[in-house]
């Protein structure tokens, strides 16, 4: 676990998906935050204060990016990948 995971909690925080996770669903990712404490967002807004990025598939030229992981890289947002956000939800349950 790094540094920026164990300073995060889950409950006080706003989470926002982007590519495809591996583990869970993004349905199932979101009920996990809702049940720890946390609030869910599934757009781009002021109040988003954790990305959680997992998979992203583009074409072969493409740069691997999304809207949703430019626009939180442009608004300094907590990103963490699928591994560190099952270790958040561990230590939350």
């Amino acid at each position: 676990m790094n540094q920026l995971t164990r300073e995060i909690r889950i409950e006080e925080q706003c989470v926002l998906f982007t590519g495809r996770l591996n583990t869970f669903t993004r349905k199932a990712a979101q009920q996990l935050v809702l049940a720890a404490g946390g609030h869910v967002l599934n757009y781009c807004s002021s109040a988003v204060t954790l990305l959680v990025v997992g998979v992203i598939e583009k074409g072969l030229f493409e740069e691997l990016t999304t809207r949703k992981l430019a626009w939180a890289q442009s608004k300094s947002i907590a990103i963490i990948g699928e591994t560190e956000f099952i270790q958040l939800i561990k230590r939350s349950i």
